[in-house]
């Protein structure tokens, strides 16, 4: 029998990290410094331990807290939990009650580990149900690094190669960028956002954070053209042995020149050469984004499905209530993204021509 503790900012810092690479399926969502970066975005970081009766650590979860009046809380944990999940039981959802002080709890989770039967049997029977409503996708593609440097590109599809090779002949740099600028970063999911009408991909709040915070396991390459002006940029968060696609964006030049394959092929030789052995690329749809995902197959890639969201509230309507309202939340800023992005959509001028008025396309994350 397990028992959780919450850790202290204090014991956390010296242990959470050290702990959590001991496990497979360790994930940089469930690390200390990203706890940091949440809290800087406004949460309350909740490290949970479990120890069996030896004394040693079997299973970790790191959780976001928002508290709301009447002792209302909310919890949401990315990548986890992590390690044992047998013991993610009553006992945890206990544990989850008695440390914060809440009475009323509504817990999500996106579990990144490989999804297989057995597991989603053992969350089902200890009262976790999967969400009506996921806010992302738990399917992936995943990209081996242990192969030299001439097998991965052989393991490319012909028309990445091709595309490779047009862009080494496109007068592209890339290069390592080491001190970001925010603005510069911004411009380029502004751009795209407006022109594609889509809702925010990322906020200035949340890019000027990532580095303060998760800057030291972030790898990012940017490209320029033959102007020296920045055509994409791409960044994979690196933690333990294994990286994970973070942030990828394009302006409607680097597109045309094929600046996507420049920078993934030089972020793999990057992480090849310190031992990284392999690279999780990040969420896929084939049906509603297939060109994303053709890209990132074509690169030898293998798809994945993870178990994906679960829930669970100690009571049996705010389970129902908390996915209606995550529901709502998300059609009401998609509605909101695509009024205010109608007025910034290129118009027609008076001689019939596009006008351009967020300066140039650019992609979503991951698009190439």
């Amino acid at each position: 029998m397990a028992t959780w503790k919450l850790l202290s900012n204090e014991v956390a810092l010296k242990i959470w990290d050290e702990a959590l690479l001991k496990f497979d399926d360790y994930s940089p969502y469930q690390s200390y410094a990203f706890g940091e970066y949440r809290r800087a975005l406004g949460w309350e970081p909740c490290r949970w331990a479990a120890y069996n009766e030896q004394g040693e650590i079997v299973a970790l979860m790191l959780g976001s807290l928002r508290r709301y009046p009447l002792k209302l809380g909310l919890i949401w944990c990315e990548g986890g939990p992590i390690g044992d999940l047998s013991v993610c039981d009553q006992s945890l959802q206990e544990a989850m009650k008695q440390t914060t002080g809440l009475r009323w709890i509504y817990c999500r989770f996106r579990c990144d580990r490989v999804s297989t039967t057995e597991d989603a049997l053992k969350l089902s029977a200890q009262g976790w149900r999967r969400s009506w409503f996921p806010l992302t996708t738990c399917y992936s593609m995943k990209l081996d690094l242990t192969k030299d440097e001439t097998n991965t590109l052989k393991a490319c599809e012909h028309n990445w190669r091709r595309n490779l090779r047009r862009a080494n002949e496109s007068n592209l740099t890339v290069r390592r960028w080491l001190d970001p600028d925010v603005d510069e970063v911004m411009a380029v999911y502004t751009a795209m956002q407006s022109l594609k009408g889509i809702g925010e991909q990322q906020s200035r709040e949340e890019i000027a954070h990532l580095w303060k915070t998760l800057g030291a396991n972030l790898v990012l390459y940017r490209c320029d053209d033959e102007e020296g002006i920045v055509a994409g940029l791409l960044g994979w968060v690196v933690f333990g042995n294994h990286a994970w696609g973070w942030l990828s964006a394009n302006t409607e030049r680097g597109r045309k020149l094929h600046a996507s394959y420049l920078m993934y092929w030089t972020l793999i030789r990057h992480c090849q050469n310190i031992q990284i052995t392999s690279c999780d690329l990040a969420g896929i749809d084939p049906v509603q984004n297939n060109g994303v995902y053709r890209f990132k197959r074509d690169t030898g890639a293998v798809p994945i499905e993870y178990l994906g969201e679960w829930d669970w509230a100690n009571r049996p309507w705010l389970q129902w209530f908390g996915n209606w309202a995550i529901s709502r939340r998300s059609h009401l800023k998609h509605a909101e993204a695509v009024a205010k992005n109608s007025v910034a959509v290129p118009m027609k001028n008076a001689r019939g021509q596009r006008a351009e008025v967020r300066g140039q396309m650019s992609e979503v994350t991951g698009q190439c």
